[in-house]
Formats: structure tokens, C-alpha cells, sequence
């Protein structure tokens, strides 16, 4: 019987000094906590369009590409739009669209997309910059309506960090958001079987 009381007082003891272990071990190291990616949802808001790369984030500015390449198309006469590719760079030779990050590659016009290059030199915001209440990426949320637009990130597989600080930074602001992830030389494609990002 004495035995029996025994081996219950060290056990419990034994346990005790465990549970105060886990959670001084877990204090000490202050174990991040992430938020779990969610599935994926449709939605009936507007995407605005981030990049990450190079651990860096870029703003993709669709809408303003968008209406570029519309006014290029409507330049050209319905023959060439329809036609073969050597006949249609040619005649959009030295149009070049784009903006201060990317430049629209011509030959995915021809099939009705839109296909994005990343201009080379050109940095985006890193980890820091994000940070301040003064960054781009800020500036544009302050100017968008998180009721009708949500924030959809291409993420490269080097920049899961910039991407986890502008997701967290998007939360604060109350806006939806949703990603996908892309090879490292995948280029951003738009139109159909383009780019889609459903809110997750």
C-alpha cells in the first residue's frame, strides 16, 4: 500500500513537472502562431493583384494594364487582330504596354490574354517598408473599398515572408484576400485560363 501511494505521488509530480516544462519552453521561445491558409471561396468582389518576388511585394495594377492594352487593340484593324502572330507584332511594333514594374508581353494578346513580364532592376517593397504606415501598399488600401475589392497575391515560392507580413497588414485593414502560388519563372497571365484567385 505505501508503495502504491508512492508511485501515484511520483507520477503526479512527474506530470506536474512536465506541464510546467511545455509551457516554459513555449513562453521562452514565444512559438509563432500562424493562421492557417483557408480553402478557397468565390467571390463577387473585385481582385486588386500583389506580387511577391524576391521577397518583395509589387503592385500589379490590372485595370490600369487593362486599359492599355484595350486602347492598343482598338488601334489595330480587325484583320490583324485576328491574324498571325508575325503579322500582329509587327504592327504593334514599338507600342510597348506596360507599367513601372512589368511589361505586357505582346504574343499572349493574340489569344486574348493578357501576359505579364517583370521589368529587371525594379524593386518592390520589402518586409520593413510594409511595415510603416506610409508604404505603397498602404496608400493603395487607403484608397480602395474593401466592400466590393479584396486583395489577391501571386506568390513565388522565395517570398512567403513578404507575403505573410502584406496578408497581415490587408487583415488589419479589414480587406478579403486570397492567393495563389506561382513557379519561379511562370509568367502572370490574365483572360481565360488565366489567373483566377477566389477569396480564402
Amino acid at each position: 500500500m505505501l508503495i502504491v501511494s508512492f508511485c501515484d505521488i511520483v507520477t503526479i509530480t512527474t506530470a506536474a513537472l512536465f506541464f510546467c516544462l511545455l509551457v516554459t519552453v513555449q513562453e521562452a521561445v514565444k512559438i509563432p502562431v500562424f493562421r492557417p491558409t483557408p480553402r478557397a471561396r468565390v467571390s463577387s468582389k473585385q481582385g486588386i493583384f500583389f506580387e511577391c518576388r524576391t521577397n518583395q511585394l509589387y503592385f500589379v495594377d490590372k485595370a490600369g494594364l487593362d486599359d492599355q492594352v484595350e486602347k492598343l487593340m482598338s488601334t489595330l484593324n480587325p484583320g490583324i487582330r485576328g491574324g498571325d502572330l508575325e503579322s500582329f507584332l509587327k504592327a504593334i511594333q514599338g507600342q510597348e504596354v506596360g507599367n513601372k514594374y512589368y511589361r505586357v508581353d505582346p504574343r499572349y494578346l493574340l489569344v486574348g490574354r493578357m501576359g505579364l513580364e517583370a521589368r529587371p532592376g525594379v524593386a518592390g517593397e520589402n518586409i520593413v517598408e510594409l511595415e510603416k504606415t506610409d508604404s505603397n501598399f498602404n496608400s493603395i488600401l487607403s484608397q480602395l473599398d474593401k466592400d466590393h475589392q479584396y486583395i489577391a497575391f501571386l506568390v513565388r515560392d522565395d517570398s512567403f515572408n513578404v507575403f505573410r507580413k502584406a496578408r497581415q497588414v490587408a487583415d488589419e485593414a479589414g480587406f478579403d484576400t486570397g492567393w495563389e502560388l506561382l513557379g519561379i519563372d511562370e509568367p502572370i497571365k490574365f483572360g481565360e485560363g488565366g489567373t483566377a484567385i477566389g477569396t480564402q
